[in-house]
């Protein structure tokens, strides 16, 4: 099947060790600027909803001259699952096979016109996340002690379930861990940490491709948004039919825009509180400088509901909040 290779990216270059990639947030402060008023690039309206997943770690490889020991690619894509799933973002559907071939031939088989899964009554994935893993280490030799480094890079890309097309590609995460210390001389090891213990060498590679995998699921968040629409007004807080279990993050930063006959016009910034199936939120500034923005805030103060009831104003997510945590 086209579309579930792996990546040949190495990782075994002297200047990877300083090119970790990072968490990327949104500042609350930015949103009080009105040039940074702006809707995301990859918004849809129609999927301000949870996306359904199916998470699958294709491959785990070992670089040249790495320390290998045994990992299966199952303990991985829990790691995979559990991370996606604590956003809130995605219903992760976990699954007991290792590649996405096996997703899509899962489609074809048991897949009805109408959508819905024949046997079992399984879910539909929207969309398959496929991950190939790279792991490795660099040794260090100092004028006293050695030093190993861990490093890990994960590839991802989005797929089809039904069709096998890449519907999107992540850039690649890379992550080095800070270095662990050990004593050897000629060869024999002292102490420090055991690079020859197996149980050792396993967890620090768990560690290293989980803060790779934490990254991801960043840039996932920031490539997927969520929203809702905005159902109340009054005095610079508003309500929408959006939460929780839409996806929407604790203290999520918004820009709120008017939709108006397949156009989208970004008016004003804010920031999401969610409950369950619904929100409130609090208006930081209105876009400067900008008749609609201008129009619509005479409106909405004026009529507050009944200007909402005939008109579509929606609140969409831009990035990960500042204080997420992993």
């Amino acid at each position: 099947m086209s579309g579930c290779g792996t990546t040949n990216l190495k990782i075994n270059s002297q200047a990877d060790l300083d090119a970790n990639s990072q968490i990327s947030t949104v500042s609350r402060e930015a949103l009080f600027e009105s040039e940074n008023i702006e809707l995301p690039s990859n918004y849809d309206v129609k999927a301000f909803n949870k996306m359904r997943i199916a998470a699958y770690v294709d491959r785990i490889k070992f670089e040249k001259n790495a320390e290998v020991t045994n990992i299966e690619n199952s303990i991985i894509a829990k790691l995979l699952e559990n991370e996606l799933s604590r956003t809130k973002r995605y219903d992760v559907l976990t699954r007991n096979c290792s590649s996405c071939d096996y997703e899509i031939a899962f489609q074809a088989e048991n897949t009805v016109d109408k959508g819905a899964i024949q046997r079992g009554e399984k879910i539909n994935p929207d969309f398959v996340f496929e991950t190939s893993i790279a792991l490795g280490t660099v040794i260090k030799k100092l004028s006293d002690h050695n030093q190993i480094i861990f490093r890990s890079l994960v590839t991802t890309k989005v797929v089809n379930p039904t069709t096998g097309e890449i519907v999107h590609a992540f850039e690649p995460i890379r992550h080095n861990m800070p270095a662990k210390r050990y004593f050897a001389i000629e060869g024999k090891f002292l102490a420090g940490f055991d690079y020859r213990d197996q149980n050792e060498l396993q967890e620090a590679y768990k560690e290293a491709a989980q803060k790779a995998i934490q990254v991801l699921v960043n840039r996932t968040i920031d490539y997927y948004p969520v929203g809702g629409r905005v159902t109340n007004f009054r005095n610079g807080r508003f309500a929408i039919n959006a939460g929780i279990n839409q996806g929407f993050a604790v203290k999520q930063p918004v820009v709120l825009f008017l939709s108006d006959d397949g156009l989208d016009i970004p008016i004003a910034s804010g920031e999401v509180t969610p409950k369950g199936d619904s929100g409130s939120g609090v208006m930081f500034i209105w876009k400067e400088d900008d008749a609609d923005a201008e129009q619509v805030k005479k409106k909405l103060e004026a009529m507050g509901k009944e200007y909402l009831k005939r008109n579509k104003i929606y609140a969409v997510s831009v990035g990960t909040p500042e204080n997420w945590k992993l």
